[in-house]
């Protein structure tokens, strides 16, 4: 599935979810950005000073994955998950000081690198929400991370440049349009993600293949149903909400 299908896909999938999925993605972006501020004055000068620490709560970023694929995929998925991995709060801190790390060092040299390692990582809160990957080491955890976004760093980073239309937008509408754009943007970069993931484990994610055969049409009413998963939906959907499947 290519950038634009994806992004159709997603547009497709949020439609009656907004309000189910926006509550806990806002929140899990407050917690995990959390940082206070102070200014001191010494004569005429005034020097700002400004702590993070939402890298404690790295575990509501695994929470979040955690969330966003069981969306996704058409599984139960509630509010709570974003909390689900507070057990796991000693590793997961490790993780998320160890990454921050390595691409601060990164950025150190340039920019760019920087920027490639933190997309290199992008798959890091999705492999820890994985019991197949409990058991790796804190480094591994990156490697594995490393491994799998190779050849897929730069299609990733260009999905998300691709939103910086509608993010232009924001201010002009005060802010309403986040209430669509972040469901939106979110589910996007979880699908990629999570495609990324199964296609490296070699399992298929049910969420990319494509129609092989005309859709059959039902009752009007009751829309249609995709070919490939048996899912009924809207009779003008392009894309079948639970499996992904395109229609011809």
């Amino acid at each position: 599935m290519n950038r634009v299908e994806l992004k159709n896909w997603a547009k497709e999938k949020i439609k009656g979810n907004i309000w189910n999925l926006l509550p806990a993605i806002l929140v899990a972006g407050i917690i995990t950005n959390l940082s206070f501020s102070y200014s001191t004055t010494v004569g005429d000068v005034t020097t700002k000073t400004t702590y993070s620490f939402g890298f404690l709560f790295f575990f509501v970023e695994v929470g979040l994955a955690y969330f966003m694929i069981n969306f996704i995929t058409d599984k139960e998925y509630k509010f709570n998950d974003i909390f689900a991995f507070s057990k796991d709060f000693g590793k997961d801190l490790c993780v998320c000081i160890v990454r921050n790390i390595f691409i601060a060092l990164w950025a150190l040299l340039l920019i760019v690198p920087g920027i490639m390692k933190a997309l290199a990582y992008a798959l890091v809160p999705m492999l820890l929400t994985d019991d197949q990957y409990k058991n790796l080491g804190v480094t591994d955890i990156l490697k594995k991370s490393e491994e799998m976004m190779d050849g897929h760093k730069m299609d990733y980073f260009v999905l998300m440049l691709s939103f910086i239309g509608w993010l232009l937008l924001v201010p002009f509408t005060l802010g309403l349009i986040c209430i669509w754009l972040v469901p939106y943007m979110e589910t996007a970069s979880a699908k990629f993600l999570y495609d990324v993931k199964c296609e490296a484990e070699g399992v298929s994610s049910n969420t990319t293949q494509q129609a092989q055969q005309p859709v059959e049409q039902l009752n009007p009413a009751n829309g249609k149903q995709c070919p490939n998963c048996g899912a009924t939906v809207e009779a003008d959907a392009q894309f079948c909400t639970s499996c992904g499947t395109q229609f011809q």
